[in-house]
């Protein structure tokens, strides 16, 4: 699956759950008081059907919040990233060609550091930082790479991207396949912007970028931002760059199962909401006694 497909199925799969939890929720808090009103948890074939409400309506709220945490730290941590980047930035002209010739006029930061490393940021104007460090360490022909690489993923607005899968794979808790999907979009941006690089760089520079460039500093790790040196991928970054085709990032097998069962919860619970609201004197859905 690809990066983009695997981003789209996530969107899907995330809005068709969330329509359909808004659906029922118009009335399901009144259906359930109605229900332990009239009824109590007793042996009516409606009290099973109290439960998958309960248990939808806990795993949507369980889920809102995750994913407003997720997204609230994500949206700090791109604004203390780009504090720390203007507070450390310092005048380097001689990128500045080089970043041009990568379509990077006047989004390439330079910052102060015995590091090597470089990655894009921003959510709305991504920028690339790029370490005085890795300048020192690469070559001209590795320090374009390392620009086009960045390049590719200012485009895509990865930045953004990134953010917007953690919030929606944080959303649901029992699917954790949509949090592999989450994975699949990142490496195939990442391995979708060395083949740029390659195109515009050659093999052999991209390799010396991949070989000098670290991972990201510390103080951007917990940014929505894409760097050149993430050593998750290195395998099949290595593989790419040998001219052979990179294998399939496959989700683990517990993943598998656990989403398998949270799917089967998820059905019960929405197919119980609706049969409790169906039988509910509510105007809502039409149903009622």
């Amino acid at each position: 699956m690809t990066g983009k497909r695997a981003f789209w199925t996530l969107v899907a799969v995330s809005v068709t759950i969330h329509a359909a939890v808004a659906f029922l929720g118009c009335c399901l808090v009144t259906a359930l008081v109605w229900q332990f009103t009239h009824h109590g948890i007793g042996a009516d074939a409606r009290s099973g059907a109290a439960w998958a409400s309960a248990t939808l309506l806990t795993l949507s709220t369980a889920g809102a919040i995750r994913s407003a945490r997720r997204l609230w730290l994500g949206l700090g941590a791109a604004r203390a990233v780009d504090r720390q980047v203007r507070a450390a930035a310092v005048t380097d002209a001689a990128i500045h060609t080089t970043a041009r010739q990568a379509g990077l006029t006047a989004r390439v930061d330079v910052i102060e550091s015995a590091g090597n490393f470089a990655f894009t940021h921003g959510l709305l104007r991504p920028r690339v930082t790029v370490s005085s460090g890795l300048m020192k360490s690469a070559t001209p022909g590795e320090l374009r790479a390392v620009l086009a690489h960045e390049a590719e993923h200012v485009r895509g607005r990865d930045p953004l991207r990134t953010l917007v899968a953690d919030f929606l794979a944080a959303r649901h808790i029992a699917l954790p396949l949509l949090r592999h999907l989450r994975t699949v979009v990142a490496a195939d941006r990442e391995l979708a912007a060395d083949r740029c690089a390659m195109a515009h760089c050659g093999v052999g520079a991209v390799a010396g970028a991949l070989l000098k460039a670290g991972d990201t500093p510390r103080w951007a790790n917990t940014a929505p931002a894409a760097a050149m040196g993430g050593r998750e991928l290195l395998a099949a970054r290595i593989t790419q760059l040998e001219g052979t085709e990179p294998p399939p990032v496959r989700p683990g097998h517990r993943q598998v199962a656990f989403t398998a069962a949270g799917a089967t919860l998820h059905i019960w619970a929405i197919a119980g909401s609706a049969w409790l609201m169906s039988t509910t004197p509510l105007v809502c859905l039409g149903g009622g006694h």
